[in-house]
């Protein structure tokens, strides 16, 4: 028995031992888990410096309530947050027990739409030549990836050879990687708990070329590392001077795999309610008449404002952006709509000509559409 028991344990050090040397982010992995969608400090992050005078969001004396509709869509989801904006002032504000105005909330998916407005900022401000600019002139140590253009990237159809398994992500406009899937021996788990640098070398395009729109993190973890390249400044930092603080937000936490390393720019951004509407309402304002974030055309190409309605109808992602359209007949809110996605429905959705803004956090999808009808007819009923 004795022998027996000794060989159990041998054969046990010895997976364990292979395990570590295979994956040695085991032990992180474990001991942060699962990125939460409530912030618990349990991780590794870089600060988001806040505006000096955060406090210019116009709030509603008394942010309304939401009525029975909006009450019924977000328990059935498991929401945690829910606030509109219109004109740029709160007129919505609803919180799960547990959460307030202060609790700060994971982005997920998210900010992969303000790296993207990144990119475009500095294209327009002549830091890159364009989006057809390739990677191979920012990150050498990927030679693979070489001739993979920042388009590809921001589109989701760099076709970068991660992961080959996929499943469904639920829109028509194509499939997304399980990249995003657990996996803790995947390229992804890699990825998030040893950084984007480790992996560079590594990276080809798959055979099957670019053609197909793959939602995939690499992507966004790319561009991010371009941004630092360019700007000769930690990504968050880039994030805090041309959106955060002229947004008027407050500090928020960026996560990342190591002080050391590069945030995940792809994930993980935790911030306020409040902060994510005054972001919606500094993008769907294109900043301010005084300092516009973008010139007029890039800002409408970057919203996918001039997308045809019959693409919008299938579900369409566009510059690192979701756009979709209200057409459901009898509702008197209709017309195009984008928004930053992230994992179990958390939404940031902008529609400039009506001046509504719609944040939206959960533990679980809430219908999109009908949340936007039902916030539409709660202010409209004012």
């Amino acid at each position: 028995m004795k022998r027996i028991l000794a060989g159990v344990l041998l054969a046990f050090v010895a997976g364990l031992a292979g395990i570590l040397a295979y994956a040695p982010y085991m032990p992180q992995m474990i001991l942060e888990g699962a990125p939460d969608l409530i912030w618990s400090g349990r991780s590794t992050f870089a600060e988001v410096g806040g505006a000096p005078d955060a406090d210019r969001l116009r709030i509603a004396v008394r942010p309304g309530s939401y009525g029975a509709e909006l009450l019924e869509l977000f328990e059935d989801s498991d929401g945690v947050a829910l606030l509109a904006a219109r004109d740029g002032r709160l007129e919505i504000e609803h919180y799960a027990d547990g959460v307030t105005a202060e609790t700060r909330l994971n982005s997920y998916s998210m900010v992969k739409s303000l790296v993207a407005a990144l990119v475009f900022k500095a294209i327009a401000d002549g830091r890159i030549s364009g989006r057809e600019a390739r990677l191979g002139e920012f990150l050498p140590e990927a030679p693979g990836l070489s001739q993979v253009t920042l388009d590809r990237l921001l589109t989701m159809r760099a076709g970068i050879q991660f992961e080959i398994g996929r499943d469904s992500f639920g829109v028509a406009a194509g499939i997304k990687d399980t990249d995003t899937l657990p996996n803790p021996l995947g390229p992804l788990a890699r990825l998030h708990y040893q950084g984007l640098m480790p992996q560079l070398a590594g990276l080809s395009v798959s055979d099957g070329g670019p053609e197909v729109w793959t939602y995939q993190n690499i992507n966004t973890a790319l561009l991010g590392a371009v941004l630092e390249r360019i700007y000769g400044a930690p990504l968050e930092t880039i994030l805090a001077k041309e959106i955060w603080q002229p947004a008027g937000a407050t500090s928020a936490f960026w996560r990342r795999p190591a002080s050391t390393e590069m945030v995940s720019a792809y994930c993980c951004l935790y911030a306020t309610a409040r902060d994510w509407i005054r972001i919606g309402t500094f993008i769907a304002a294109n900043g301010t008449p005084a300092d516009p974030f973008l010139p007029d055309a890039d800002w409408r190409t970057l919203l996918g404002l001039d997308i045809d309605p019959t693409l919008r109808a299938k579900g369409h992602y566009g510059f690192g952006m979701f756009q979709d359209v209200l057409d459901r007949p009898g509702e008197t809110l209709n017309g195009g709509l984008t928004y930053f996605g992230g994992q179990s429905g958390q939404i940031l959705s902008i529609m400039p000509e009506r001046g509504l803004v719609i944040y939206r956090a959960g533990r679980r999808h809430q219908r999109l559409h009908s949340t936007h009808y039902a916030v539409w007819n709660r202010l409209s009923a004012r």
